[in-house]
């Protein structure tokens, strides 16, 4: 039997990261894999603003591999050290102790946006594939037994590299498509419940909800996407 794509997927994102990991130096930042679900809302107006109903949530997988910066502040160098910043939070140390809880994310993500419908009963689909870049700003808050809970906010760029619409037995080509084939601007919320295992590793759950950004034109349909996402994820510590 040929392996699935989404087998194929899982093994791609895993080469990806081995590959970037092992050829970085020991001493470069932290790195996070996480392989999930995304559970996609479509919400449709049509030219004179109106929600088209019918439309219902599907699902599809989600990959993402991002550099991972775990303090904004460090705090065992900043005592070391004699420039203005690093003796200003030597005499703040809350300001100091805040910082060191911020953390952030930058990376990439392939997700697959779908639904599925049907009006007047007539059945349809969206099987889409979209690749982009995140980024993630969060507040790590420690909790007992090397637990942790990292709430953040999520900002991100999508664009469209596959993409069908199963209609009446025939298929339509989305990246063809205006609605779709435009880059997709979204932001959101998410939460991070993380466990450390060692000195070098760290696995976690991850809850996150995004929306798109765009505007409604008057006079123009317009497609938003909120999907979201359950993950679970590992990230490699220094």
């Amino acid at each position: 039997m040929y392996p699935s794509v989404n087998n194929l997927l899982s093994r791609g994102f895993v080469l990806i990261f081995l590959c970037v990991y092992n050829a970085t130096p020991a001493f470069a930042q932290q790195f996070k894999l996480t392989q999930g679900i995304a559970i996609t809302e479509f919400n449709y107006q049509n030219e004179q603003g109106q929600n088209v109903q019918g439309l219902k949530s599907g699902s599809g997988l989600a990959f993402a591999l991002a550099f991972h910066k775990a303090s904004l502040v460090d705090s065992a160098k900043y005592k070391l050290d004699q420039t203005p910043f690093a003796i200003y939070l030597g005499q703040n140390p809350k300001i100091a102790k805040m910082l060191s809880m911020i953390n952030y994310d930058l990376g990439l993500q392939f997700t697959q946006l779908n639904a599925v419908g049907d009006i007047q009963n007539n059945a349809f689909s969206y099987q889409t594939d979209y690749i982009g870049l995140h980024g993630k700003l969060g507040v790590r808050i420690p909790l007992p037994w090397k637990f942790s809970l990292n709430l953040q906010g999520i900002a991100s760029a999508n664009k469209i590299v596959h993409g069908n619409q199963l209609l009446m037995n025939h298929y339509v080509d989305l990246t063809e498509d205006a609605q779709f084939a435009q880059i997709k601007m979204m932001a959101g919320y998410g939460a991070e419940f993380e466990k450390r295992f060692s000195d070098k590793l760290a696995g976690f759950f991850s809850y996150q909800q995004t929306q798109t950004l765009n505007a409604n034109p008057v006079g123009q349909s317009t497609l938003h996407f909120k999907p979201t996402m359950f993950s679970v994820g590992i990230r490699i510590l220094n």
